[in-house]
């Protein structure tokens, strides 16, 4: 765990770097860099796709922030404090991002599919990416294992799993099947991003096994699934619905 990746002193004045800032905008960097890259093999103007993926990140962390403040209404009430450093939630980020990416594919008639298909594998990446902040950071971490585990990591002065590496390789894997499928297959317009949905819900699934801050991100009911794990539930049958009524590619992309 490191949080401070480097503090800056000048002036008189101390700033802290956070290693998880910084990660994450390597990620969103990385994630839209790809995504221009291969505008042109879906016919898409680089400007557009830059002013998505950009527009997707405010729109992300917005609704990243605004459901971490939803599940964790309560505690805030009390603790108002806390709202100086909120956290953030993943599925409410791709909601955010999601709706800002189709006001813009809107606005400016643009394929939404195609927008989406694109952006599909620098957005797992750099997801990745962020994930690898997640253990700088501490957050999101796994549940206390024996010491003699072989991947266990020492955070808060416990064993435990690196669930933040689980999820960041996962991430990986599912970024290359895309960019594999992308370019072997011709999908359906919009088919690439709908893979990459149903691919991270059941990642998340796999993965919220072996999570140990379930008090920290709420629960729907007592007992139940973790908010996260009931929005993976509801993406994956989202995405099942909608790979039946994409429309059919019409021609080479």
């Amino acid at each position: 765990m490191h949080p401070i990746l480097v503090e800056l002193h000048g002036f008189g004045l101390t700033r802290a770097i956070p290693s998880y800032g910084v990660l994450i905008v390597c990620g969103v960097t990385v994630g839209i860099v790809i995504a221009v890259g291969r505008a042109r093999s879906y016919r898409l103007d680089r400007f557009d796709v830059l002013a998505v993926g950009l527009l997707g990140f405010g729109g992300g962390m917005v609704g990243s922030t605004g459901l971490y403040l939803v599940i964790h209404a309560r505690e805030l009430w009390n603790h108002p404090s806390l709202l100086v450093a909120p956290g953030h939630v993943f599925y409410g980020g791709l909601a955010g991002g999601a709706l800002a990416c189709f006001l813009y594919c809107r606005a400016y008639q643009i394929s939404l599919g195609a927008a989406a298909d694109v952006a599909a594998p620098g957005l797992a990446l750099g997801h990745a990416i962020g994930r690898l902040g997640c253990l700088m950071a501490g957050c999101c971490y796994g549940r206390v294992v024996s010491a003699s585990f072989p991947l266990a990591i020492t955070l808060d002065g416990a064993p435990r799993h690196p669930v933040q590496l689980y999820e960041a390789a996962g991430l990986v894997v599912i970024a290359l099947a895309l960019l594999a499928l992308s370019r072997r297959l011709r999908p359906r317009p919009g088919a690439l991003f709908v893979a990459y949905l149903a691919g991270y819900a059941l990642l998340r699934l796999a993965t919220e096994h072996f999570r140990g801050d379930n008090f920290e991100r709420g629960f729907l009911f007592s007992g139940g699934p973790s908010t996260s794990q009931a929005l993976a539930l509801v993406t994956l049958a989202l995405s099942a619905f909608f790979l039946t009524r994409l429309p059919h590619q019409k021609g080479a992309s």
